[in-house]
Order: C-alpha cells, then sequence, then structure tokens
C-alpha cells in the first residue's frame, strides 16, 4: 500500500503539540489565541498581526513561526510562505528553523508527486536538524526518506528506519505524540508485508489498531484496516480480508482525496473473490482499479498486476481490442514505476546515501584518532592487566596447594581418646601455675570440662560463657581464667575449636551428614549459622568446610 498523507500530518502536529519549544520561542501567546479561535479567517488575522509586529522588531524567529503557521491555513500560498521561512532562516541556526521548514516544503513535493526535489529537501531538513541537535526533526526527516525509500524498493532499509523511529518515540517520552507514533505503526506494518514477513506485520498491525482506537484517530485507523485486509488475504483468510478492505475503504471515502488508496482496497478485494472463485466481482473490482489507475497515473508497483488479470479476462471473452487497451496500458504504467524507481534510488543513493558514507566516515576517522590516541594506555593498561591475571593465577595455584596439603594435613590429624584426655587433665593439675584459684576448684573445673568434652555438650546447644560456668557449678571468672591457662584459648575459641575438630571427625566418618548444607551441619555442630560455622573452620584449619567436603572420599 503506497503511503501517502503522512508527511503532512506530522508538520501540523510537530507545530501544534510541540508547546515545550514553542515555550522556548516565547510563541505561547499565540498558540493560545489560535486554539481558541475557531474561524480559520479570524486565525489568519491573529497570526498577521503577529507577523506584522515581529517586522516591526526584526525578530526573526518569531517572523518565521508566523510565515509557517500562514502556510498551514493558507494552502494556496503554502509554497510562498515556506519560501519566507527559509529565506530568512536559511543562514541562521535555531532549534527548529530552517529544518522545520526544508521538512515541510519537502512533504509538499512529496504530495504533488515531486519526489527527487522531496529527497533534497529532507535530506536539507535532516542535515539542519543534525546541526541544532533537534532529533525529533532529525527522525522525522528521516522517516520520510524511509516512505521514498519505500517507494523506489528499498524496503528493508525503510523497515530500519520505521524500527527506528518507533524505538526513539518509545525511550524517549518527552517527544512522543500518539499520532506520528500511530502512522510509524502503519508504515512499519505495511513493510512487514511487503517483505512478507506476516508474523511482524501481524504484531505490528495489531499494536497499530490498538493505539488509533485508544486515541480515536481514525485516518491511521482506516490505513490499518486495509493493511489488515491485506494481511488477511497473504493469510489465504479471503472473507476475512474482504471485510477488513471493505470497512477500511469506507472510512477512506469519507476524508482522504487520494484515489490510490481506494484502487489498493478494490484491488486485493478483486484478488480475494477471485481466490474464492467469484470470477465475476472479482472483474467489477479490477475494472474500478483500472479506472482510479489511468485516471491518476500515480502508479502503485503492488497492484499493477492487476492488468493480468484484466488482459486474461479480455481474452477469455475473445476482445482483442480491450487485450491491446489493457496491455498498451500496463506498458505506460510500468514505463512510469521504472523511471520513478530508477531516479529515485540513483538519487537516494547518490544524495543521501553518500551523505550518510560519509557522516559514517568522519565519525570513524574520528573515532579512529582517539583510538589511536588511547592506544598506548590501552597497551600499558593490557601489560598491567596481564601481570595481574599471572599474580592472581601464581596466587590461585599457591592457595590450591596450600588447601590441598592442610585438607591432608586434616586427615592425618590424630584423634584425641578418653584415656588421653584424662592425661592431659592430671598433667594440668601436676604442672598448674599460680593462677589464685583453689586446687580443689580447679581440678573439678577441669574434671567438669572433661566430662563436657567427653560428652559432646557444645554440639548440643549454644553456651555462653555464663551459661557454661553455671551448668558446671562455678563462676565465670574461674571459668574463663582456668580456660584460658590450661587450654590456652579463650572461650569463644575453646567451643568453636571443640565444634570444628568435631565437624571434621563427623564428616570423616558420617557420608549422609556430607550431603547436609553447610547451615546444617553447621546446627549439627554447634553453631548458630552456616557464615560462623565456616568462618570458625577456616581459622582453625586454613580450608572451607566446602572445600573439605568436596574432597573427602566418599
Amino acid at each position: 500500500m503506497k503511503i501517502k498523507n503522512l508527511s503532512i500530518i506530522y508538520l501540523i502536529l510537530l507545530l501544534l503539540a510541540s508547546e515545550f519549544v514553542i515555550a522556548q520561542d516565547n510563541y505561547t501567546e499565540l498558540v493560545q489565541l489560535i486554539r481558541k479561535e475557531k474561524v480559520d479567517s479570524l486565525k489568519i488575522k491573529i497570526i498577521q498581526t503577529h507577523l506584522n509586529n515581529a517586522i516591526s522588531k526584526s525578530d526573526t524567529l518569531n517572523m518565521a513561526n508566523a510565515y509557517l503557521f500562514l502556510s498551514l491555513y493558507q494552502p494556496n500560498k503554502k509554497i510562498n510562505y515556506i519560501d519566507s521561512v527559509i529565506n530568512i532562516t536559511k543562514n541562521k541556526n535555531y532549534f527548529r528553523f530552517p529544518s522545520v521548514s526544508y521538512l515541510q516544503k519537502g512533504v509538499v513535493n512529496y504530495e504533488t508527486g515531486q519526489y527527487i526535489e522531496a529527497l533534497e529537501l529532507y535530506i536539507k531538513a535532516s542535515e539542519a536538524a543534525k546541526k541544532s541537535g533537534n532529533d525529533r526533526i532529525y527522525l522525522l526527516a528521516k522517516f520520510n526518506i524511509g516512505l521514498l525509500k519505500n517507494m523506489s524498493g528499498d524496503r528493508e532499509e525503510a523497515l530500519t528506519i520505521f524500527s527506528e523511529y518507533i524505538n526513539f518515540i518509545e525511550q524517549n517520552p518527552e517527544y512522543q505524540d500518539q499520532f506520528n507514533y500511530n502512522r510509524a505503526l502503519f508504515a512499519l506494518a505495511d513493510s512487514y508485508i511487503h517483505i512478507k514477513d506476516l508474523e511482524l506485520a501481524k504484531t505490528a498491525i495489531d499494536k497499530g489498531i490498538n493505539e488509533t482506537l485508544k486515541t480515536n484517530d481514525s485516518t491511521v485507523y482506516s490505513y490499518i484496516l486495509v493493511t489488515s485486509g491485506i494481511h488477511q488475504y497473504l493469510l489465504n483468510n479471503y472473507q476475512k480480508a474482504i471485510d477488513s478492505l471493505q470497512k477500511g475503504k469506507k472510512l477512506i471515502e469519507q476524508f482522504d482525496d487520494l484515489e490510490t488508496r481506494i484502487a489498493t482496497c478494490d484491488y486485493y478485494i478483486g484478488r480475494s473473490y477471485k481466490d474464492i472463485g467469484n470470477e465475476e466481482k472479482s472483474i467489477f473490482y479490477f475494472k474500478k482499479t483500472d479506472t482510479i489507475l489511468r485516471k491518476t497515473k500515480d502508479v502503485i508497483p503492488d497492484i499493477i498486476s492487476v492488468y493480468d488479470y484484466l488482459r486474461a479476462f479480455a481474452k477469455s471473452e475473445n476482445n482483442y481490442e480491450l487485450q491491446l487497451e489493457y496491455i498498451n496500458t500496463q506498458l505506460e504504467l510500468d514505463s512510469i514505476k521504472h523511471a520513478n524507481q530508477v531516479n529515485l534510488t540513483r538519487n537516494i543513493t547518490k544524495k543521501y546515501d553518500a551523505a550518510e558514507l560519509k557522516s559514517e566516515k568522519e565519525k570513524l576517522i574520528k573515532q579512529f584518532e582517539k583510538d589511536t590516541f588511547l592506544k598506548n594506555n590501552t597497551i600499558n593498561f593490557l601489560i598491567v592487566l596481564s601481570i595481574i591475571l599471572v599474580l592472581i593465577a601464581i596466587y590461585g595455584f599457591r592457595k590450591s596447594y596450600l588447601n590441598k596439603i592442610r585438607f591432608q594435613k586434616l586427615l592425618k590429624q590424630p584423634k584425641t581418646d578418653k584415656s588421653e584426655l584424662i592425661k592431659n587433665v592430671n598433667e594440668g593439675l601436676t604442672k598448674r601455675p599460680d593462677i589464685d584459684i583453689p586446687a580443689d576448684v580447679i581440678e573439678t573445673i577441669l574434671k567438669n570440662l572433661h566430662n563436657f568434652e567427653d560428652k559432646k555438650q557444645f554440639a548440643k546447644k549454644h553456651y555462653t560463657l555464663n551459661s557454661l560456668a553455671k551448668e558446671l557449678q562455678t563462676n565465670s571468672a574461674y571459668l574463663s581464667k582456668i580456660i584460658n591457662v590450661y587450654k590456652n584459648v579463650n572461650f569463644a575459641n575453646y567451643l568453636n575449636n571443640l565444634r570444628i575438630d568435631y565437624a571434621i571427625d563427623q564428616l570423616s566418618s558420617n557420608k549422609s551428614l556430607r550431603s547436609y548444607t553447610i547451615q546444617a551441619i553447621a546446627e549439627e555442630v554447634g553453631f548458630k549459622n552456616a557464615q560462623s560455622f565456616s568462618s570458625a573452620f577456616h581459622k582453625k584449619t586454613g580450608i572451607y568446610p566446602s572445600y573439605f567436603i568436596k574432597h573427602i572420599k566418599p
């Protein structure tokens, strides 16, 4: 489906909806006056008054704004007003000017079939917008170039441009306006139809229908209905195709003066009827398509094949004169199509693609210079990084080696039996240092500690110095001092060491315990949580419990 009458609405919306830009131009008051007034002739008077005031003050920016508004309300003088804007702003670098005036004049040329001229103006708009940093107008210009690429047959590139525009709108809410977004969805769906990607076409169509219904955008809704009809036709859903095409055609006839849209509807309705075997209705709609094409001479590449069907019909009727007439019409339209596509393709390649390549080349040169500047630093960085990585590797190897040694040491560590514990207690009593505690108290506490260790009570509950002292029927001061002197550690490390030794013993002998989580193992040996268990295990052994469990033999 040929995409026309899209671009001009972009420009109108751009001017009337972008209040944040207009406010920067000190133009808010004029916009409000125009919107309040319902009669166009009075709107023109308001704009003219503003223009005269701007001229008297040599206010170029507000003169440009006024001329641009006049071009919207006085179509017969549109080009004159736009040229006035271009003349007074072409050497300026305003945020919207001269880029928006180039864009609007390009739209006028596009609508009148002057595609090469439109392309040149779109390129100027693109360059001016890029210079002023106006991303919105830059992408609008590029979008319209995408429409021309569609016409020249470069569907894939056009699709890329439409997708880029939609992504920009979706990712930059401050630039979003629903009308432009709807039209971009339609252009995207239309492009997917032409490259026969029906799945993505359906996604774009469904999204377009939802958005246009949500915003009461009957114009684009009608276009997407027609695209949906073509989509249904390509899926061989002929009755659904006819329904959508008829509905879209009826809406288009209410407000669109471009008969080529009607021709597209008639063509696909005709093909749908042909494929369901209704020859009479198919020829009826094919003839309606022919009537519009002969009248407008506006070539739509997709539907010129209508003459293949009409010639076949004329041949079946033995109407040689009509066959010849259809052949001549098809040759004429093919010639126009070929000339348009060749000229358009050549100019797009020469004037736009080449300019884009030049811009890309300049970017690459700058990037190359930047890369060259950074090259030495990068090399030095890589050298330092390599050294660091080697050191890390050495550290990792050393750590792995030490872990292995520590693991083997743990496995070879002899277990302390009960007789050894009793011997240690007795030796402690005979070699008792002077700690200012009665001997009988020391002996009692050491024996109680022996029982505490032997029965593995440390693994059964969480002890504090006070709670253990109470359980051993002594006071915390005595208990702390005896543990410090006779066990050579403080109370916390005393408990932790007992629990870690117990954990090593249990993990070595109890295969099922190894399948527990670290948290569960920690609780089994008396720790509150996995973190404190792992920390204590590493402090005592130099390795973590996970390493020990992983490397112990099954």
